[in-house]
Formats: C-alpha cells, sequence, structure tokens
C-alpha cells in the first residue's frame, strides 16, 4: 500500500512541475481542432445553401416559364446573377460542379454563348471525371454548334462516344457528331458515324434517327 502512495505522491509532483507544459499541449490541441471543425461547419453550410438556392431557383424559373418567354429570360438573368455569387463566394463541396452545371446551362439557354463556354470549361478543369462530365461536354458542345464552331463541337462529341464512363449519352454524341458532319458538307463522314450508330444500338430510337438520316443523305 505504502508503495502505490508512493508511486501517487510521484505522479502528482511530475504532473505539477509540468503542468504548464500540459496546458499548453491542450491548447494547441485545441487550437488546432477548432479550424478544422469550423472548416467543416462552413463546408456543410455552404452545401445546404447551394442546394437549397439550386432548388429554388430552378422553382422560380419554372413558374417563369408559365408566365412567357420575357419572364423566363428575366428569372434566369436573375439565376445567373445568384449562381455566379455562389460560386465566387462560397466554398467547394459536392454541390459545387451541379451548381456549374446549372450556371452554364442558364447562360446557354439565354444565349451568353461565351460565358457558357467559360463555365463548361471550368468545370471540365476542375472535376474531369465527375460522372456529371459527359452531359456537360455535350452541352459545350451544342454551344460550340450554335456559335458554328463545328469542329470544336465534334471534338466535345467524339470525346464522349470515346469515353467508356458515357455509354448512357454515347448514341446521342455520335448522333450530333453526324449532325455537324452534315453541316460540314462532310458526308462521308456522317454517314460512318450514323452506321456505327446502329451497329452500336440497333434496335434503339436513336438508330432509328440514323436510319432516317441516311435515307435523307442518299
Amino acid at each position: 500500500m505504502e508503495n502505490v502512495k508512493e508511486r501517487i505522491r510521484k505522479y502528482l509532483k511530475i504532473l505539477d512541475e509540468n503542468k504548464w507544459f500540459i496546458i499548453i499541449g491542450f491548447i494547441i490541441l485545441i487550437a488546432a481542432g477548432i479550424p478544422t471543425y469550423l472548416y467543416k461547419q462552413k463546408k456543410n453550410n455552404d452545401f445546404n445553401k447551394v442546394w437549397s438556392r439550386v432548388f429554388q431557383l430552378n422553382y422560380e424559373v419554372a413558374v417563369a416559364q408559365q408566365e412567357g418567354p420575357e419572364k423566363k429570360t428575366e428569372a434566369l438573368k436573375g439565376a445567373i446573377n445568384e449562381y455566379t455569387f455562389l460560386k465566387n463566394n462560397l466554398s467547394t463541396t459536392s454541390a459545387t460542379p451541379w451548381l456549374l452545371l446549372e450556371l452554364g446551362n442558364a447562360q446557354y439557354k439565354v444565349k451568353k454563348y461565351d460565358e457558357a463556354i467559360s463555365t463548361y470549361k471550368e468545370f471540365i478543369n476542375r472535376f474531369y471525371k465527375h460522372h456529371l462530365t459527359p452531359v456537360v461536354r455535350q452541352s459545350l458542345g451544342y454551344v460550340f454548334e450554335e456559335k458554328e464552331q463545328l469542329k470544336d463541337a465534334i471534338e466535345q462529341f467524339e470525346i464522349i462516344a470515346k469515353d467508356p464512363e458515357s455509354t448512357y449519352i454515347k448514341a446521342q454524341a455520335k448522333l450530333d457528331t453526324g449532325r455537324c458532319y452534315e453541316k460540314l458538307g462532310q458526308l462521308n463522314s456522317a454517314v460512318a458515324v450514323y452506321k456505327d450508330v446502329i451497329d452500336f444500338l440497333p434496335e434503339s430510337s436513336w438508330a432509328k434517327m440514323a436510319k432516317y438520316r441516311l435515307e435523307d443523305i442518299d
């Protein structure tokens, strides 16, 4: 028993002699943990804020659409301002790719093509492996097509067609490629792409559309 008491006294003496080192150590640990905690809280708050505004703005645009083209355009321009503010002022979260997609789509719809191109490219550069990337590439291709930059559009569509992760829009991208080749007057290339669509998904609606285009070319 006496040995136990002696060990306790020595332990308490060591604590007393080193109490300031211990206190400082705890302060350092707390100081290091607080910023990490606050950062995580901010990211959670920013994530919730982005999703909340995206849903709200989509609703507002849908309501405005029922009131006519002018109201819809007005709502889209307001959405662009809001999306841009959120992008520039909130931290990056898993909601950020969706925010960029919505921003690019809104810019596209009001024919701010150069701004839409910039936004879609930012998405691709920042979130190259995101599952939305093929959709963004397709939208980027459509903007290039609207601007009659058909070779740039074809480049985006062909990237999608070669991507093993983009199976769900591969046939559509091939049709888009063929359409652009037709606009360029490169009919042999268009025919090859349309035949590829038919071979790829012979019973699909995309194959039917490809057959229609082939008949029109002939």
